[in-house]
């Protein structure tokens, strides 16, 4: 008899013991992230990872999201479009998460957008090209958007919107009539910018006097330059990463052109400490200012849990994958397909960046403005804090 009740009890020990990590499980909603963390954009990546990884933490300590908390997988992608897919695949099929917040690289966002229409697990990411939410877009005819991707967001301005926010600007308010660009095809993000600043510039009646190319990896742009010096422009748009643009500045001043350099959102920090007083005079867009009083608070909270201000894209973190934990809030599921319903249609989300409204036709925010910011010297000031340009 007490050989059969130790039987009896090691089984439902070990039934218990088997159950007990599915229980676990099931006690906690997933949501994954796959960004890069050690590559050429790893500052950016790692930003965004403290951003979610802090709005997370202030969830769960508020109790969480349906009676349950929030596990956040992250994964490091490297940069890479076939990481990305490797990682988003793992995250759908392995870990099971019920959405998915994507890099900030529009390079992967195209990788892993097919992806996500297949897997069909929501992917919320500041991938700006056009092409990752409504993969049919038209560069020569921008108001038809084509066919959406049902599983994928965008939660900024995409490239074309960023770039009109800036044309507009240079155009209405500096009173500039003349452009050139200089940008690369290799990279989907600064090519997009480019041929939305192109198509506003045109649309606005204004004169496009060149467009100049450079390849990736090359840093070299003073061929290009010269040639757009020759030209005289009165507004030069410099749309890339950091490193390109911040060359650029420098070669611009050394070779003495007299021009207004226009610039996207990647002339924000830390282009003032690599490119310093050479950017001086230089316009962009950027989704914050650090005058805008209505961040400070999250500055602070965000001070005190890493001691260091926050970067653009810590915003990001915070606001993507709050859109995401807001979505299962008003949804009332965990099930990808419901949230990803709740996405397509979902308005007055309050980010950090400003009051999100998804265009359920492009996945895209609709009315979103942005900060005017301009280099004094190697200092970035504000000269606007919310700006949207003409549409015509």
């Amino acid at each position: 008899m007490k050989k059969v009740l130790f039987v009896a009890l090691f089984v439902m020990a070990t039934v218990f013991l088997t159950v007990l990590p599915s229980v676990a499980q099931e006690g906690t909603i997933k949501i994954g992230m796959y960004a890069d963390l050690s590559a050429g954009s790893a500052q950016w990546g790692t930003d965004a990872l403290k951003g979610a990884k802090l709005i997370v933490k202030e969830v769960n300590g508020a109790g969480g999201v349906l009676g349950k908390k929030i596990d956040l997988i992250a994964y490091d992608c490297k940069m890479s479009p076939t990481e990305g897919v490797k990682v988003y695949s793992r995250l759908a099929k392995e870990d099971k998460v019920s959405a998915v917040y994507g890099s900030l690289i529009s390079n992967l966002g195209l990788a892993v957008s097919p992806v996500a229409e297949q897997m069909k697990i929501p992917v919320v990411a500041r991938a700006m090209d056009e092409r990752v939410t409504t993969p049919d877009f038209k560069m020569e005819d921008p108001e038809n958007p084509g066919r959406v991707n049902p599983y994928s967001f965008l939660l900024q301005p995409s490239s074309y919107q960023q770039s009109y926010m800036i044309a507009g600007y240079a155009i209405d308010e500096l009173k500039l009539n003349t452009f050139a660009q200089l940008f690369t095809p290799s990279n989907s993000y600064s090519f997009m910018l480019a041929k939305g600043f192109e198509y506003y510039v045109k649309k606005r009646g204004k004169k496009m006097l060149g467009n100049f190319e450079f390849q990736a990896g090359d840093a070299d742009f003073k061929a290009q330059l010269t040639k757009a010096k020759a030209l005289g422009p009165e507004g030069l748009y410099i749309p890339n990463y950091l490193p390109e643009n911040a060359n650029a500045a420098k070669q611009v001043r050394e070779l003495a052109i007299k021009t207004t350099m226009l610039g996207n959102n990647s002339w924000y920090e830390p282009m003032d400490k690599v490119a310093g007083a050479a950017a001086d005079g230089a316009y962009f867009p950027n989704n914050i200012s650090r005058d805008d009083p209505t961040l400070k608070p999250f500055i602070d909270k965000y001070n005190k849990e890493y001691s260091e201000l926050p970067r653009l894209h810590s915003f990001s973190g915070w606001d993507d994958i709050g859109f995401i934990i807001e979505a299962i809030k008003r949804s009332q599921s965990t099930d990808p397909k419901v949230i990803r319903d709740t996405m397509a249609g979902m308005t007055k989300y309050e980010g950090l960046i400003g009051t999100i409204n998804i265009d359920p036709k492009t996945h895209r925010p609709v009315g979103l403005k942005m900060s005017i910011l301009k280099f004094e010297g190697d200092k970035i000031k504000t000269v606007l804090l919310k700006y949207y340009p003409k549409e015509n």
